[in-house]
């Protein structure tokens, strides 16, 4: 017994001597290590990565072995974690379903904030017998959650669900409404509040809406216009205007969490979801900031909380009981109103339960002004790991459901992999190529990005391709450092388009990006005349770009569709890639087609009431005056087609070459969809049709319509 109470005393003289740590480096090193190893274990233990973080924290934490202390440095950290959610909710919601779902959004918003602080108030009342204020002031704390479970969402790739944009909504109007009372609450009982108040308190946050949501996107636009080739500048610029935000917000009077979240809706038009610079906010966010807020949550949470009393434990008990429930019952009534799946329900719960910063924050404030003791100091506490526990269980739970279900539907609506081919022989515009294929390609697609370096054979061509391939490679090298996938090809060939189309077949390509040049007289550069060969003897989609600046400085994009584009084989997948474009290009998108074409346009893209882009009806663009009124940061988008096919316009494919004509500075991009099964005879390319019959002859009457020069043949054919 002697030798046990013995070791006891060394292992606590020991603690006290060496613990807490005081060196920073030492402190971000035992942090790093717990990032490292933490989801690893909460892996093997099949619990979320969030908990882990936060029972790391916890075990540190001042009130267990006491092994960090919160220091300057750590809370700094910390809080830029904690923008940092924040800060990517509002970047990353889908603006165009955030518009088609913003009447849900305010009704969740609403439920969600009404709910909890009406049930929390009668028994802060009834059940607590507090007064008024102190009633009201926690009440509006069962309303308030932070988005402590978005990066699950955000790994198993649902981000855009109907169900994940409406939380994301609601969380910014019932927070600001939250954050607003508390400075109604607080002015009320320092004896501050007048009618003066409620003048200052609109002014400032109408002020602080206006700069976030006008002025820093058309700012932003000219900094990335003028700084396009320095990544790491963006990314500080961009880092530099989340803190800014939030200091705008705090004088506003209200928490520097809403400042953030509307920062990254200024900056969600003009950074490109499926870029470089998002890849880089992303892996930096989930990598660093956001485990570091995590871990300090944990450091909040004391365990002998449960052990000081019965009092304590049923106040505690209550006030969770309270916040998970009315939490709940928003979520269900919101599901029930619009239908919603049971995981959809769920994923709203999961999302909208957890209680960590304004949660945090308001209790500290009324805990200053002597409104609320330690009681619920403790309770609020237990409060908010439980609600930590149950979002993170619950979101990734319903997460991995809906991600399954999703993935299945997309198997089933596409048997062909997403294959993007970039053949370059001149490798001047390959970083902008790259740009567009990370732009419209499918973030599900587990497929890589294909560069390919071509130089056609002679006795230079080792050198050659040597040096395209180097310069791909550094192009490409900011990209493989995060999560998107490059497989960088070499080729030589004796043609290049002839190597191309072998290497598409090689790799089964889907689709093909080359970059658009008006000199058809140079023949050992991807574009001229090559353009017409590929067009000629390729099956898969083929893009030309012409883009001239940065794809998020665009202000405004003009969409001309072929007429009878909806009948190509290809329609919904090119279409599908135009949409991913303009979902990361201007604020103003302008659709040109006949009425059948921009209507199906619509439904392959999900907007069935046309209320994305705006819709121009236009049956003939033989006088097609909109080239004629260009404007500055004007992007043309073409949806065109192939020679003798069905929707072939010439008008429409010979306006690139007079836009190019009309205005070299202006950007273009033509897409061309993808054909049918070939029929290939002497050369002839492939033929889209609707269905081409067994019967001999029937193949043979739509190839002398379409190519009446074999018809001579064909006779010789029949005769032989």
């Amino acid at each position: 017994m002697g030798n046990f109470q013995d070791y006891l005393f060394r292992l606590n003289h020991f603690l006290n001597e060496y613990f807490p740590l005081s060196n920073p480096v030492l402190i971000l090193a035992l942090t790093l290590l717990i990032i490292l190893f933490s989801p690893l274990l909460s892996k093997r233990f099949r619990i979320p990565s969030i908990i882990g973080l936060i029972i790391a924290g916890i075990i540190i934490g001042p009130n267990s072995l006491h092994i960090i202390e919160s220091t300057d440095s750590f809370e700094l950290l910390s809080k830029t974690g904690l923008l940092y959610i924040m800060f990517l909710a509002g970047l990353e919601i889908d603006m165009q379903e955030f518009e088609h779902n913003r009447n849900k959004s305010i009704v969740f918003g609403s439920l969600t904030f009404f709910i909890p602080i009406i049930i929390g108030y009668v028994v802060c009342v009834y059940v607590f017998q507090f007064s008024f204020w102190p009633a009201l002031l926690l009440a509006s704390m069962f309303s308030t959650h932070t988005l402590l479970s978005y990066p699950i969402v955000s790994n198993m790739g649902i981000v855009k669900n109907k169900a994940v944009q409406v939380a994301f909504g609601g969380t910014i109007i019932t927070d600001t409404a939250v954050l607003v009372l508390l400075a109604i609450i607080t002015n009320s009982v320092v004896g501050e509040f007048s009618g003066m108040f409620f003048v200052k308190i609109m002014f400032s946050l109408s002020l602080l809406g206006f700069s976030t949501l006008y002025l820093l996107p058309r700012v932003s636009r000219w900094f990335f216009r003028n700084i396009e080739a320095q990544a790491s500048s963006q990314y500080i610029y961009v880092l530099a205007m989340v803190f800014i935000s939030g200091f705008l917000s705090e004088l506003a009077g209200v928490e520097p969490i809403i400042g953030a979240f509307l920062a990254g809706l200024g900056l969600n038009k003009v950074i490109p979801h499926n870029g470089i610079l998002m890849n880089r906010i992303i892996f930096i966010g989930n990598t660093l900031f956001i485990p570091f807020f995590l871990i300090s949550a944990g450091m909040l949470v004391d365990l002998a909380l449960f052990f000081k009393g019965y009092n304590a434990l049923v106040f505690a008990g209550i006030l969770s009981l309270v916040g998970l429930v009315t939490k709940y019952l928003a979520a269900d009534i919101t599901a029930r109103i619009y239908n919603y799946s049971k995981n959809e329900r769920n994923i709203l719960f999961g999302l909208s339960v957890s209680h960590a910063a304004a949660t945090l924050a308001i209790i500290k404030v009324g805990f200053d002004i002597q409104l609320f003791d330690q009681n619920v100091i403790n309770g609020t506490i237990i409060l908010i790991l439980l609600s930590c526990l149950a979002s993170s269980f619950v979101t990734e739970k319903a997460a991995r459901k809906i991600a399954v279900l999703e993935k299945d539907v997309v198997k089933r609506g596409s048997e062909k992999p997403e294959r993007i081919l970039i053949p370059v022989s001149n490798p001047e515009n390959i970083q902008r190529l790259i740009d567009l294929a990370l732009l419209i390609k499918d973030q599900k697609s587990p497929e890589p990005i294909y560069p390919l370096s071509i130089v056609e054979d002679d006795a230079d061509a080792d050198e050659k391709i040597n040096l395209v391939r180097r310069v791909i490679e550094g192009a490409t090298e900011q990209i493989a450092s995060g999560d998107k996938k490059v497989e960088v090809l070499k080729k030589v060939d004796l043609s290049i388009v002839d190597g191309i189309i072998r290497t598409a077949k090689a790799y089964n390509i889907s689709d093909i990006i080359i970059s658009y040049k008006s000199n058809p007289g140079t023949s050992n550069l991807i574009f001229g005349n090559m353009a017409n060969n590929l067009l000629a003897k390729s099956k898969q989609a083929l893009i030309i770009s012409k883009v001239l600046q940065p794809i998020n400085t665009f202000q405004r994009v003009i969409v001309v569709l072929t007429p009878n584009a909806e009948k190509e084989t290809g329609f919904l997948h090119v279409t599908q890639k135009i949409n991913a474009l303009l979902k990361q290009t201007g604020n103003r998108t302008l659709v040109y087609g006949p009425e059948s074409t921009l209507t199906a346009f619509a439904q392959s893209v999900g907007d069935l009431k046309k209320t994305f882009y705006k819709y121009m009806e236009l049956n003939s663009f033989e006088n097609f005056d909109v080239i004629d009124d260009l404007k500055t940061d004007d992007l043309f988008v073409f949806l065109s087609s192939r020679s003798q096919t069905l929707s072939y316009d010439f008008h429409v494919d010979d306006m690139p070459k007079l836009l190019n004509k009309t205005s070299e500075f202006t950007s273009f991009v033509v897409f061309y969809p993808s054909l049918a099964k070939v029929l290939q005879d002497g050369g002839i390319s492939d033929i889209t049709t609707t269905k081409i019959g067994k019967n001999y002859e029937k193949v043979k009457h739509l190839t002398e319509k379409v190519a009446g020069k074999f018809k001579k043949d064909d006779k010789e054919q029949d005769n032989s």
